[in-house]
């Protein structure tokens, strides 16, 4: 079983990225920080003291010394005054750690933060969603990738990995570990869940990964049911559930199931506005608006040169020839075209906005406008913006593309054109950006 864990690193670590090992001391963490730095991850260990127990200072202790035995670098946070008055203990101390270890990356000045969570921590988190009535999306589970914050993406390369299996790697090396007493504390659903265990083995030995393997099946089936319900207008019940959530998410509201049956009664009678947890659902309807043109539309399935509006998009099967793409978060085919009236787009370390205003915050002259050029992915998801800083999806990857004027050899050059593009290569993030 001990196999098991240092190849998990390199499909679910990030190749030549810098990452903070989350260690809180246990197997799993211990096991995860052990085997990245023994198979040359370039990484350094954070630890979060949540102060709950008196014990808690001897464990940050020995995480210490387990980087030093390591040779890594090590970051620690201490918590201090956790307010569990509104969401209780258990998620108060998650949101608390969460913070924390995005503010430990950026000490550790690494993009990519990775915790411990293991093949059983799926499958408990699957039971007990199901258990409080759960949908699709929180059925998915634990999300193998996902942002912590802006800049930081978080990964969880052992979600395949069975904890006994970190425990067997951590025996193999002599590495000590802690167990937390509050794993096995029956006021928490998670520790009675655990003590079940064995007898939910009767129904099925092969539980764990059996709920593993529907958890990424939900997975595959919430990202595509987040694409259809960006599609459009005349949706299934469900797909119509989804967009309402994505449209909230984007405003930092979370409605649950009762709000969105309300918000759909709203939309059946045409207008109204309720109070949802994050913010306040208003609904109105207005004249609806003629088609997109899109003969400006370019579609750009695979590498190649593509031509549009007097421009020549190149597209290489290889990073630095322009702007890097990872085609995993912008898969193939890809859209180049102009803006439309309500698009919208997220620049690295940014908010997402309305690509019209994310412009005019950018100084770009409305006359320049129209000329300038997006691409989107096979999801219709807007990953780069000409005058913009590039979005997540850009920057590193295994594709590049760059967007030429098509000139001959006599034609002169394009004032506009270049003063935009030497503009938008020192943007810098305005002041709200840089502070969240």
């Amino acid at each position: 079983m001990a196999d098991s864990v240092e190849p998990a690193l390199h499909t679910g670590l990030p190749h030549g990225v810098p990452v903070l090992i989350a260690c809180s001391g246990g197997a799993a963490s211990v096991a995860l920080a052990a085997a990245a730095a023994r198979d040359g991850v370039p990484c350094s260990i954070g630890h979060v003291d949540h102060g709950l127990r008196p014990e808690s200072a001897d464990e940050a202790e020995g995480v210490r010394e387990l980087a030093r035995q390591l040779g890594v670098q090590f970051f620690m946070h201490k918590i201090k005054g956790l307010n569990i008055r509104d969401a209780g203990l258990e998620a108060a101390a998650r949101t608390a750690r969460y913070a924390a270890l995005a503010g430990l990356a950026r000490s550790a000045r690494t993009p990519a933060v990775a915790t411990a969570h293991t093949r059983r921590d799926q499958a408990e988190t699957i039971l007990l969603r199901l258990i409080r009535g759960a949908g699709p999306g929180a059925l998915a589970g634990i999300r193998r990738r996902r942002e912590l914050a802006p800049g930081i993406e978080l990964f969880r390369p052992l979600l395949e990995v069975s904890r006994a299996a970190t425990e067997a790697y951590c025996a193999a090396r002599g590495l000590r570990w802690f167990d937390d007493p509050h794993n096995v504390d029956p006021a928490r659903a998670r520790a009675r869940l655990r003590a079940l265990w064995p007898a939910l083995l009767q129904l099925n030995p092969r539980l764990e990964e059996a709920l593993a393997g529907a958890a990424a099946t939900f997975a595959e089936e919430d990202e595509l049911l987040n694409a259809l319900a960006n599609a459009g207008a005349h949706l299934h019940p469900a797909l119509r559930r989804r967009a309402l959530l994505a449209a909230a998410s984007e405003q930092g509201a979370r409605p649950e199931r009762k709000h969105l049956e309300a918000i759909v009664r709203l939309l059946e009678r045409g207008e109204g506005a309720i109070d949802v947890p994050g913010g306040r659902a208003v609904v109105k309807f207005e004249r609806r608006r003629s088609p997109p043109d899109r003969s400006g539309e370019v579609a750009v399935p695979a590498p190649g040169r593509y031509h549009w509006a007097s421009r020549a998009l190149e597209v290489e099967a290889k990073p630095g020839a322009g702007v890097d793409v990872d085609v995993t978060q912008a898969p193939f085919p890809w859209t180049l075209r102009g803006q439309r009236p309500g698009d919208r787009y997220r620049p690295a370390g940014g908010r997402s906005k309305k690509v019209a205003d994310l412009w005019i915050d950018a100084r770009v002259p409305r006359e320049e406008r129209g000329a300038l050029a997006l691409l989107s992915d096979a999801h219709g998801r807007v990953f780069w913006v000409e005058g913009l800083r590039p979005g997540a999806a850009c920057g590193r990857g295994s594709h590049s593309f760059r967007l030429r004027p098509e000139m001959k050899p006599s034609d002169g050059p394009l004032p506009s054109r270049r003063r935009h593009e030497s503009r938008s290569a020192t943007m810098r993030p305005r002041p709200d950006e840089e502070s969240r």
